[in-house]
């Protein structure tokens, strides 16, 4: 079995499986609510008259412009904030459901490398998330199309999809903690609490002056979540290049390692 068969298999593990459509559906929802927000703010008075709060949206916007520039700003926020947490509970889930299905210890019994499954499945991961960054984009697109809002250029909409494009990779650098939590425990549960536990430390460091090292608050400040849009610069690049590497290296660890009657 080749590593381009176990690739493939993984792949066809989720075809059929109703998590993954429920990832498209989030973020679907994601970009409409956004859209919601945008409405009531271009239009108050009928947001009020229907009892819908327009102060609420006005808090959400922070004051951005209703126009294509503020509506992808905040989608750019909903990739980041909203993308650590999606791609951590991704992770969690391709990681741990061989445990939790009881097919782990088929898995491992194989006569195939154990680290070829570790990197598949992160190939997975990664692939899986970067369509939904692609869906986001088209989401966002349409939503704003239903609105008629103006300002659009070719060079905003590359922008924003090379700026949410970056984001899905710093999740995915972030995210293979969580794997490894999911093949040492077992199980989903407690690696969906640390994916919502980084979350939590993306807001905790991400207006301390320890933000630009702490590798969940980096995808906050750049998202513009955290009030930056700095680009990260070489010492917060390599802070998400240890990361990846230290889930990745812990996660194939304990594969290669694990007893097959687990």
């Amino acid at each position: 079995m080749t590593f381009l068969t176990v690739v493939a298999t993984e792949f066809l593990k989720l075809r059929r499986n109703r998590v993954t459509w429920m990832t498209f559906v989030i973020y679907a929802f994601m970009a409409a609510i956004a859209g919601a927000f945008m409405w009531m703010m271009k239009y108050p008075a009928v947001a009020q008259s229907i009892g819908l709060v327009g102060q609420k949206a006005r808090f959400a916007f922070s004051g951005q412009s209703l126009d294509w520039p503020g509506f992808l700003l905040f989608i750019v926020e909903i990739g980041g904030i909203g993308g650590l947490l999606l791609c951590a509970v991704i992770a969690a889930y391709v990681f741990g459901r061989e445990y939790v299905d009881g097919t782990a210890k088929n898995l491992l019994a194989l006569p195939v490398p154990r680290i070829s499954f570790v990197l598949a499945k992160i190939v997975v991961v990664g692939s899986w998330f970067a369509s939904l960054t692609l869906w986001l984009v088209a989401a966002a697109g349409f939503t704003g199309s239903m609105l008629g809002l103006t300002g659009l250029n070719a060079h905003l909409l590359l922008a924003t999809v090379g700026k949410l494009s970056a984001l899905a990779g710093m999740s995915l650098c972030c995210c293979l903690l969580v794997a490894w939590i999911a093949v040492e425990t077992r199980g989903y549960f407690a690696p969906l609490g640390a994916a919502i536990g980084t979350v939590v430390l993306a807001s905790v460091f991400g207006h301390t002056g320890w933000a630009a090292w702490v590798p969940w608050s980096i995808v906050g400040l750049y998202s513009g979540a955290a009030g930056s849009v700095d680009a990260p610069g070489w010492g917060s690049l390599a802070v998400l290049a240890a990361t990846f590497v230290a889930g990745a290296a812990l996660t194939a660890r304990h594969e290669v390692s694990a007893d097959n009657t687990q």
